[in-house]
C-alpha cells in the first residue's frame, strides 16, 4: 500500500516541529517519551438565533458636490461598511480619530467603563488581584488589568528591560505547546501597510520577507539575559490542549531560555523562542484531557504527525485547578 501522500507545506511544518522538539530536549524541558497533547475540540449545540426582520425603507437620494443625484439604495441595504478612501472623501485626521475615541469612552462610563491609566508603569512578575487562572473575556479587560497591556501586539517589551508579558492566541502551526513549556515565533516580516491595490493596515498579511531582530523580538531576546519572569495568556484562537475555551486566561510567570533565527514556513527567516515555566508559583489552571477524548477531525493530523515521529497523542499528565 502507497505511503500517504505530504504536501510540502505539511512536511515543512513536520520537520520544524521536530526542531522544535529537539531543542526541547536539549534544555531539558521535555523528554525523549513525551508527548504534546492535542487539543480536543468538543461539538457545542446549536445556538438558535431568531431570524432578522428586515423593514424595507424607500431609497435614498445623496446629493453629490457636483450636484449629482445618485439613486443610493443599494448602499442603504449593504451589509458591507465602504471608507471614507473609496467614498471619495478625505480621511479623518489623527486628531478627530482622538476625538472619535475619547467621546465614545466618555459615553461608556455610565456603564461601568474603567480607563486605563495613562501613566501606569511597566512591571515584571504578577499584578496584585490577577492570579495564576485569572479569565478576560477580552484583551481590553487584560489590558485594563495590566496583565498584558497592548490590545493587538502579542509581545509587550522593550530593547533594554526585556518581555513583560506576552499572549499565544493563534500562532504558527509549528510552534509546541507543553504548556509547562512551549516555542514562540516572534514578530513581523509582514507588510502592515499594505499595497498599493490593497492600503489596509494587514496585521493579518501573509509573512513577506524575513524577521528582524527588533521591537518585540528583541524583547524576548533581552530576556534571555535578564531573566526576567514573562506574564503569559493563552487565548481561545491557539491550536493547543492548554488553551480555554474562550476568551483569555492568565496562565502564570515564564522565563525565556533560548532563541534562534531559522526559516518559517513562509520559506522566510523567522525568530523562535523557547519558554518554560517559572518554579514556586501558583500551579498551573489547566487539567488536560484523559484518553479517548480526541475528535475525529483530528486523526489525519495525528497519523501526519506519527509519520515524523512526532506523536501527537494525549498526554497523561494532570493539573488540578
Amino acid at each position: 500500500m502507497a505511503g500517504r501522500y505530504i504536501s510540502p507545506y505539511e512536511e515543512k511544518r513536520l520537520k520544524n516541529m521536530e526542531e522544535n522538539r529537539r531543542i526541547l530536549e536539549s534544555l531539558g524541558l521535555v523528554g525523549p517519551d513525551s508527548v504534546k497533547p492535542k487539543r480536543v475540540v468538543k461539538k457545542k449545540a446549536p445556538v438558535k438565533r431568531k431570524k432578522a426582520i428586515r423593514v424595507h425603507t424607500p431609497a435614498k437620494k445623496v446629493i453629490l458636490a457636483e450636484e449629482e443625484q445618485v439613486d443610493t439604495e443599494q448602499d442603504v441595504f449593504t451589509p458591507t461598511r465602504r471608507s471614507a478612501r473609496l467614498r471619495g472623501k478625505a480621511a479623518p485626521s489623527l486628531q478627530e480619530l482622538r476625538t472619535e475615541v475619547d467621546e465614545e469612552l466618555e459615553a461608556e462610563k455610565d456603564t461601568g467603563y474603567k480607563p486605563v491609566p495613562k501613566d501606569r508603569p511597566n512591571v515584571f512578575g504578577e499584578i496584585p488581584d490577577f492570579p495564576v487562572g485569572t479569565w478576560f473575556e477580552t484583551r481590553m479587560e487584560a489590558c485594563r488589568a495590566g496583565v498584558h497591556r497592548p490590545t493587538v501586539a502579542g509581545i509587550h517589551g522593550n530593547d533594554y528591560e526585556g518581555c513583560y508579558s506576552l499572549v499565544l492566541s493563534g500562532g504558527y502551526e509549528d510552534d509546541l505547546d507543553y504548556g509547562e513549556c512551549f516555542t514562540y515565533t516572534g514578530e513581523g516580516g509582514r507588510d502592515l501597510k499594505g499595497t498599493k491595490a490593497n492600503p489596509k493596515n494587514l496585521r493579518t498579511a501573509p509573512q513577506s520577507k524575513d524577521q528582524t531582530l527588533t521591537r518585540g523580538n528583541l524583547a524576548l531576546s533581552v530576556s534571555v539575559e535578564t531573566r526576567q519572569p514573562v506574564r503569559v495568556m493563552r487565548g481561545y484562537k491557539l491550536d493547543s490542549a492548554f488553551a480555554p475555551e474562550e476568551g483569555y486566561r492568565y496562565d502564570g510567570l515564564y522565563s525565556v531560555d533560548k532563541f534562534w533565527f531559522t526559516t518559517g514556513l513562509s520559506g522566510f527567516g523567522v525568530y523562535k523562542f523557547v519558554l518554560s515555566r517559572c518554579p514556586d508559583q501558583a500551579p498551573p489552571p489547566w487539567t488536560l484531557p484523559t484518553h479517548g477524548e480526541s475528535s475525529g477531525s483530528d486523526s489525519d493530523t495525528n497519523k501526519a504527525d506519527s509519520d515524523s515521529g512526532i506523536s501527537m497523542a494525549t498526554g497523561t499528565e494532570t493539573d488540578a485547578d
